[in-house]
């Protein structure tokens, strides 16, 4: 054993043995790894499914739809299914933030009451900030109500709307803000002619600044809804439009990109090139209710959509919901 060891120590000292590892020539090139196995390059771009014409249909049956997906006909219709509750059934709870009943009951009138929902609402509500004064109403919860005509409430999620009015010497500003998400169905007349009776999946937030006697108008638009036009979504993305003499360059398309997601369940992205009222290189000119679509980042061509029911609905906006 020490005849080898010394033997390996000579060969070291005098180069006959192997080399050191960490020894060699810098020059020398080095091997790139070889790629991996899960990385591949793409033989050809994605193939979307829905075409541009199908876009700009769905697109504009979303903008169309909008501002009229709102909370009031939520408490329409939980105000109606409510009205055969009584002291007992269902227990409701005053706090000074609003009234709440959590049960499981049937009340004389046989009403049956599951679940629970808290629910409040207040009117001429004067803000001294703003100037503002405010009526609203909001409710959130997870309940069914099944009243004796065989009608049903299911409410799961929330529901809010506010409505602010200054005079504004004469000239009356309103504040519109509206807040709905989850599911609400209600077999009711309330419901007739609303979005409720369209099977809508809302988790949409809208706000609108108006001057009715000008006509003049602002929008923004955050979240979104499903269930329109056999089976199509969109998402907004706090995107923003409105007339210039409210501080907004462009009122024939929003700012901003949304995005439509086809029955399929693929999704697509639709840049538009209005302006929030911040952008120093806005160009007018492009200001022509055109976007451009995308498919998993690859171009596809324009989308055109016509804003005006959008805008003229926010430019009639009511002081009252």
């Amino acid at each position: 054993m020490r005849t080898t060891l010394l033997l390996l120590t000579l060969a070291a000292c005098d180069g006959s043995g192997p080399a050191d590892p960490i020894q060699g020539d810098p020059a020398d090139p080095i091997d790139d790894p070889p790629p991996s196995t899960y990385i591949f390059d793409e033989d050809a771009p994605p193939e979307p499914t829905a075409s541009l014409a199908q876009l700009s249909t769905a697109l504009q049956e979303a903008l169309d739809l909008t501002l009229h997906i709102r909370a009031d006909p939520v408490q329409a219709a939980y105000e109606t299914a409510m009205s055969g509750s009584t002291g007992a059934c269902p227990y409701v709870y005053s706090t000074p933030d609003g009234a709440y009943w959590y049960d499981s009951c049937t009340a004389n009138d046989g009403t049956q009451f599951e679940g629970y929902v808290f629910a409040y609402g207040d009117t001429d509500l004067f803000d001294p900030g703003s100037g503002f004064t405010f009526d609203y109403w909001y409710a959130f919860g997870g309940a069914t109500i099944d009243v004796p005509s065989g009608d049903q409430l299911e409410l799961a999620g929330r529901a809010v709307w506010q409505v602010g009015v200054n005079d504004n010497d004469g000239v009356p500003i309103v504040l519109s803000y509206t807040d709905v998400g989850g599911t609400f169905h209600w077999d009711g007349a309330e419901a007739d002619d609303t979005w409720m009776r369209l099977g809508i999946d809302p988790d949409l937030t809208t706000q609108v600044t108006a001057v009715p006697s000008y006509a003049l108008a602002t929008v923004y638009l955050g979240g979104g809804f499903g269930g329109f036009a056999d089976g199509w979504a969109v998402g907004f993305d706090e995107n923003v439009i409105g007339d210039e003499a409210m501080g907004l360059p462009c009122a024939a398309e929003l700012s901003g990109t949304l995005g439509l997601r086809a029955p399929d369940g693929t999704w697509y992205d639709v840049q538009f090139d209005g302006s929030d009222g911040t952008d120093p290189d806005f160009d007018p000119a492009a200001c022509d209710g055109c976007g451009h679509a995308y498919y998993q980042g690859e171009p596809m061509g324009e989308v055109c959509a016509d804003f005006s029911t959008l805008m003229g609905a926010a430019r009639a906006t009511e002081v009252s919901p």
